[in-house]
């Protein structure tokens, strides 16, 4: 990349090139800036800046093609702002305020292609409140609070409709509790507790659509969600330990787990097949590299992007071939 960034996005634009943004450094610097890169020509290039730098951000592709971007950290304060990126003409502009301050929070996008944005922290306290953007009106509304507060927490998509968020610290607790969003009825309900608490964990709709949840504060453990079922099967163990790492559905139906944090920054990566259940060590990357990221191109190669060793960041890409 043209820049080394951490806890930076990654999103695959409608045409196949993946759009960076924002991020941060190991020295403190906060990124406005964005690239984009092109898997035809293997090449990055720079694209137009945000209006605020951010890191711990999110970032979701609009049924439009456009990108919206929320919250964050700028490195001076907690950020409500939300920017849409237009990879027609390569600018961002300003989007509606979120109603709430937001780092570390989830988004997710709902059926409709409204954008559903939860949790995280606003500076003072986790938060449990939950809110929806409305790319036809440009409006942000308020939609009712989990059960618990979150920051650090995944949400998901599942094959009826509902949203599931998972696990997350707040309340001054690492949460293995998990909860269903119901955009129909506008409400949240909990459902079953996972085995394990987790925090900075990923989640993955696999093709049988259970979804996979892994690691995440430096835990080895693997669970399966049943949603018709409503619970929790383990699901194994990684041989490494990690938080903070990415986990990307390969082709064949394999996830691809990618880097994060454990004993130390690992390069390593490992291989879940749903159909036997079993997971395998993967071939290292060249860089251990925890906050990257991992874009799965057009193509089923992976993308991992960024991230950091510890002791620096890394501009630094690697592509996967599954």
């Amino acid at each position: 990349m043209n820049h080394a960034r951490d806890e930076h996005t990654a999103t695959l634009l409608m045409d196949g090139r993946v759009l960076v943004s924002g991020g941060s450094t190991m020295n403190d610097v906060n990124l406005n800036s964005a690239e984009l890169y092109d898997p035809v020509t293997e090449t990055w290039t720079y694209t137009g800046n945000m209006s605020q730098a951010r890191h711990g951000h999110t970032a979701s592709l609009l049924q439009d093609g456009k990108v919206l971007v929320t919250g964050g950290n700028n490195g001076s304060e907690y950020l409500d702002s939300a920017e849409l990126y237009d990879p027609a003409t390569g600018t961002w502009k300003n989007a509606a305020d979120m109603n709430d301050e937001r780092n570390f929070h989830a988004a997710c996008m709902l059926p409709d292609g409204r954008v559903l944005v939860s949790g995280g922290y606003n500076g003072d306290v986790v938060l449990r409140t939950t809110e929806i953007y409305n790319p036809s009106t440009g409006l942000w509304t308020m939609v009712g609070n989990m059960s618990d507060a979150r920051d650090g927490h995944t949400m998901t998509m599942l094959d009826n409709g509902k949203v599931l968020a998972t696990g997350g610290f707040g309340d001054h607790t690492y949460h293995n509790t998990a909860e269903l969003y119901d955009p129909t009825a506008k409400t949240w309900r909990t459902t079953s507790n996972m085995h394990f608490a987790r925090q900075f964990h990923t989640d993955t709709v696999l093709s049988n659509g259970k979804i996979l949840v892994t690691g995440g504060y430096r835990s080895t453990d693997a669970e399966v969600y049943n949603s018709t079922r409503g619970y929790w099967k383990a699901s194994g163990k990684m041989k490494y330990a990690r938080s903070n790492h990415q986990a990307s559905l390969l082709p064949d139906g394999r996830v691809l787990i990618t880097g994060g944090y454990g004993e130390r920054t690992e390069n390593t990566t490992e291989l879940y097949d749903p159909s036997t259940e079993i997971w395998s060590v993967g071939p290292h990357m060249a860089s251990a590299r925890s906050f990257h990221r991992a874009t799965i191109l057009k193509d089923g190669k992976v993308l991992v992007t960024g991230g950091s060793t510890g002791s620096k960041s890394l501009e630094t890409a690697e592509l996967y071939f599954p």
